[in-house]
């Protein structure tokens, strides 16, 4: 199955308002977007990774948009203000439109630490899944073999498994996982210590 290799967002931004998988390149590793708002989009990313229910997914979204989704504080907004540009994943509370990713009413909040995906989040103008390009329990992709390999794409089945395509971020550097954190009562709690160290 052919994935279409790009460096155009805006035509990538076209495949997820249909609804269509697209992987790109974060701080870390290869992430898989779809539209967060999109049941059959969730669903569709769920059978491609073969993850379970049960697991939910972070996802990122341009700062003008983080009041229209998110229940976020100003403390909240000053720890991701300050940790910019790094691989944090921030547990923030969602309103209601987002509230189906929720796990115990939080949701995981993916900082922009990739110019590609700067420009994506931006000109998508809507929450994207933020999850690693990976089938679950497999190791994280840093290239576009890695990703085509994992997902050679299913045609024919409810949902079409194929990606629609890849923003071409080049070979990515291997590294550790984002940080998950959240605060609590003004304090920084650590959730699972990835790249960034937290103080």
């Amino acid at each position: 199955m052919h994935i279409i290799h790009t460096t155009d967002v805006s035509s990538a931004v076209q495949y997820i308002r249909d609804g269509r998988i697209v992987a790109f390149p974060t701080g870390t590793s290869y992430g898989l977007a779809v539209d967060a708002l999109q049941g059959h989009a969730l669903q569709r990313l769920r059978n491609a990774k073969r993850r379970p229910e049960e697991k939910t997914f972070t996802i990122f979204l341009d700062e003008s948009l983080w009041d229209q989704y998110l229940d976020i504080t100003q403390a909240e907004k000053n720890m991701l203000h300050r940790y910019a540009n790094t691989a944090l994943t921030l547990l923030v509370k969602p309103k209601e439109s987002l509230m189906h990713l929720a796990q115990d009413e939080l949701i995981g909040l993916r900082v922009i630490d990739h110019l590609m995906m700067a420009e994506l989040a931006e000109k998508a103008g809507v929450p994207l899944t933020a999850t690693s390009a990976n089938v679950s329990g497999q190791d994280a992709c840093y290239n576009e073999e890695c990703i085509e390999k994992s997902f050679p794409g299913k045609i024919g089945t409810t949902y079409d498994l194929s990606l629609a395509c890849i923003l071409d971020g080049g070979s990515l550097r291997k590294g550790l996982v984002s940080t998950i954190a959240k605060l609590e009562n003004g304090k920084i709690v650590i959730v699972r210590q990835g790249a960034l160290m937290l103080r």
